[in-house]
């Protein structure tokens, strides 16, 4: 093929990228490839195909490619940087995005990139540094105003976070990403009707697939906090789609079962999707598989390892095996850890959540039942005797934290400081039931407010979720945060109180908490006003005490 030849390829290749048809555009890029190895924007085309369809380990290949060739180009080098992000490669985008400043130190997206290098590697004040540099020279960077309020967001600071987005979109009214880190300041803030009105005017033609992902994902919480579970619900289902960050390819033999179809007469597999929290809270759903009007004609599921005995004991008579999750290319894929035996009728499947619009159209559609998890009775009776051994009172088990606090999550959870009214209460025998790293919490009751938590003997509180759930069960309380330990105990009938802040999705926009109608919510009605919050919490266990 001709010169011409290659550059007619790479141009229509460019059509079918700029359209988001990254498969066509590949296709054409690699037939360019095939003529002339030394095609630089043939792997150019290649690798942002890659990368925009979530191929990380293609792009990351098809950048190398492309930089073998040119070695110092700028857009090659952020590329790599991006890539290395999406790959928690943080130290690597480092380079990558030093590298790109190096020749073009007026280069606002590698700033950009390595501000989030740096944030990744837990240097945080790095990052707002090199941002506040930028702008000091370059103000008229609404990308850098727009990164930076982002960066304060996550550390709590909505007024100055506001200020950041305001002035991006002053520079660039119609710049996307600060639209919708706006959008989303709003609803963290507690005003969710503005937050909707504000995504739903940000408009998807041009956007990424990702982009376009992760703005319906907003969506969908905002309209499910709302109550518009018919909407929510709609938008929820892109929590599944290729380009949504952080998604799950299903792996799993046999015909996926589609919303709206019938399941009478299914023989369906439920698989366990996200979190394990949201693994445990959809699986409020199966007992109405089984005895309902939407029984289909057999039930087999599909959850993580950590679950299955609790689930066997839960729902006799159902198959219960376990899923896995692997990382492939930058993308996480969930497969049956036991293959299904070959010559067995393949079943219809679904993940869990994929049900929610067809059985829980409403909130009034939330059956009203104290538990839908059965604990071991044997071991609630040997942590009922541990108890019994402590001083008289009531006897509590305290969460705070989720696994994963980073970024926005961080404002989804009070400091631990702020349970101090709580743990003031006499007359309470405070038990840990936290997982993950919480030596210095312990500490901080013990040292500084003089209360011991107990940590129950021999249980490994992130692994052994039969001895969590048995522990839950004994105790007369629960009170914390929507973790997976919470949501273990509250399925299991735990007495509970839930605190949440005021853009949590999951309370569907009613007074009482749908999933777990015995919980008793503490929700935060304006963003950070946890003292308010953890007073009523201490007033209602002093109560509790006393009667």
């Amino acid at each position: 093929m001709t010169r011409a030849g290659v550059d007619a390829l790479l141009g229509q290749a460019l059509k079918h990228l700029d359209a988001f048809r990254t498969e066509a555009a590949a296709d054409l890029a690699r037939q360019a490839l095939a003529q002339d190895r030394a095609s630089g924007g043939a792997w150019r085309i290649l690798a942002l195909a890659a990368e925009t369809s979530g191929d990380l380990t293609g792009a990351l290949s098809a950048y190398e490619g492309a930089l073998a060739l040119d070695p110092e180009d700028a857009a090659l080098l952020k590329g790599l940087a991006r890539i290395a992000l999406d790959l928690g490669m943080a130290p690597v985008a480092d380079a990558f995005s030093r590298r790109a400043l190096a020749r073009n130190p007026e280069d606002a997206e590698a700033v950009c990139l390595l501000s989030r290098a740096l944030t990744g590697q837990g240097q945080g004040d790095g990052a707002v540094e090199v941002l506040s540099a930028h702008l000091t020279e370059r103000p008229e960077s609404p990308e850098v105003w727009n990164a930076l309020g982002l960066l304060i967001a996550d550390r709590g600071d909505l007024a100055s976070a506001q200020t950041f987005f305001d002035e991006a979109l002053r520079l660039a009214p119609s710049l996307t990403p600060a639209r919708f880190n706006a959008a989303n300041l709003l609803m963290t803030r507690g005003e969710t009707v503005k937050a909707l009105a504000a995504l739903e005017r940000i408009p998807q033609t041009g956007l990424s697939p990702r982009d376009r992902a992760t703005l319906v994902f907003s969506r969908a919480c905002a309209r499910l906090r709302l109550g518009d579970l018919s909407g929510g619900w709609r938008d929820y289902a892109v929590r599944n789609d290729p380009g949504f960050p952080g998604s799950a390819n299903f792996d799993i033999p046999g015909r996926r079962w589609r919303a709206g179809e019938a399941l009478k007469g299914e023989d369906l597999l439920l698989v366990g999707e996200q979190g394990l929290g949201d693994e445990v809270m959809f699986a409020g759903l199966i007992p109405e598989l089984l005895d309902g009007p939407h029984a289909p004609a057999s039930l087999a599921l599909a959850v993580e390892p950590r679950l299955v005995s609790l689930f066997q004991r839960s729902f006799p008579g159902v198959p219960v095996t376990s899923h896995a999750t692997r990382e492939t290319g930058g993308r996480k894929v969930r497969r049956l850890s036991t293959p299904s035996n070959e010559g067995e009728p393949t079943a219809a499947w679904a993940p869990m959540a994929d049900l929610l619009p067809d059985l829980r159209p409403s909130v009034s559609t939330f059956p009203d039942r104290e538990r839908f998890l059965e604990a071991d009775p044997g071991q609630v009776r040997a942590w009922r005797e541990w108890l019994a051994t402590e001083p008289p009172g009531l006897r509590v088990g305290l969460l705070w934290k989720s696994g994963l606090m980073s970024g926005s999550r961080n404002n989804a959870f009070a400091p631990f400081e702020t349970w101090a009214p709580v743990l003031g209460i006499p007359g309470v025998t405070f038990v840990n039931l936290q997982y993950g790293d919480c030596d210095g919490e312990i500490a901080f009751a013990r040292d500084a407010l003089g209360v011991e938590i107990r940590t129950p003997e021999g249980l490994d509180l992130k692994q052994d979720l039969e001895g969590v759930s048995a522990l839950s069960s004994a105790l007369d309380l629960v009170i914390g945060v929507s973790n997976a330990s919470f949501n273990l105990a509250a399925a299991c009938g735990a007495p509970a109180w839930l605190i949440t802040a005021p853009d949590a999705w999951t309370t569907l926009g009613a007074a009482t908490y749908p999933w777990y109608p015995r919980v008793r919510m503490f929700a935060s009605q304006t963003f950070g006003d946890w003292e308010t919050v953890f007073q009523s919490v201490a007033d209602a266990l002093a109560e509790r005490v006393a009667g």
